[in-house]
């Protein structure tokens, strides 16, 4: 399963359309309406691996699920803050209000980070909204009742395009990766299942491979799934192919702290977490056995 469509995901949408096939599998790729749902069709065995953000992983441990992420690898850095066009620095935002997805969501503790970071207090200085998802968060910068929103492609290229301001994006304010997404699974079906998860990460290998190889291929594959046209498609391509690493590391070590920085400061955890707890190596540590060739 996987919390909601998007462009990161198109290792997966390949191997269901292409290279799941040959490793002898049928791939049924469920989506949800956010991580909270996908993770609970994962916990309650409704499906048997969940591609999802770090933060669903940790509230599911947290949570004492017997679960663990097993291959990392996505680092792409999605996220822009755009702006009302009378806005042109961090600076300018005192006063007004900053768009979020929800209250204590990833878009949230990112946007109070960068906030903090150029010496703006979140609810004191700007104003936190719950917006809801990219389109209305666009919606709202362009009507004017929001002063900044964080936002996804292709609606963040679409205010940019339109003139509004790009104030920053989550690769230089934040840092340069980011653990978007882990593959994750109940402990146990990853010990009866061996063979099935090598399959699948040979399929998720070879559908890496094989967006690198044809880029006209994956931009259809993204302009179908996603329900854009062929041009979007193909610029969604370009943003997200050099952040994939086919032996599924985590992201450089610099970047985790980051990211477990921004996890205290969120409450999601009381202090940054060793990789074993989170983390089960047996398919990163033999990539050379059981990868494609």
């Amino acid at each position: 399963s996987i919390p909601v469509e998007a462009l990161t995901f198109l290792p997966m949408y390949i191997a269901v359309d292409r290279t799941g096939k040959p490793e002898g599998l049928d791939i049924q790729l469920l989506s949800f309406r956010g991580d909270a749902e996908s993770a609970q069709a994962l916990a309650g065995d409704s499906v048997d691996v969940n591609l999802a953000s770090m933060n669903g992983l940790i509230n599911l441990v947290t949570a004492n699920q017997p679960i663990m992420g097993f291959y990392m690898g996505f680092y792409q850095i999605t996220f822009d803050w755009v702006a009302d066009k009378s806005i042109k620095a961090w600076p300018d935002l005192q006063g007004k209000s900053a768009g979020v997805s929800t209250y204590g969501s990833l878009t949230d503790f990112l946007t109070r980070y960068v906030l903090t970071k150029h010496g703006l207090q979140p609810e004191k200085d700007v104003q936190m909204v719950q917006a809801g998802g990219n389109d209305t968060i666009l919606q709202g910068v362009e009507s004017g009742k929001l002063g900044v929103g964080i936002l996804g492609p292709p609606q963040s290229w679409q205010g940019e395009d339109a003139g509004y301001t790009k104030l920053g994006s989550q690769a230089t304010e934040v840092a340069p990766q980011w653990p978007t997404h882990v593959y994750m699974a109940k402990t146990k079906w990853m010990n009866d299942n061996p063979n099935t998860l090598k399959a699948l990460m040979r399929a998720h290998v070879n559908g890496i491979r094989a967006a690198i190889a044809d880029k006209t291929y994956a931009a259809k594959v993204l302009s179908d799934r996603l329900k854009v046209d062929l041009g979007i498609g193909a610029r969604m391509y370009d943003s997200i192919i050099g952040g994939y690493n086919d032996k599924g590391l985590p992201p450089e070590a610099s970047a985790m702290t980051t990211f477990w920085d921004i996890m205290v400061q969120g409450k999601f955890v009381t202090e940054p977490w060793p990789e074993a707890k989170f983390l089960d190596r047996r398919l990163i540590d033999t990539f050379a056995q059981w990868a494609p060739k």
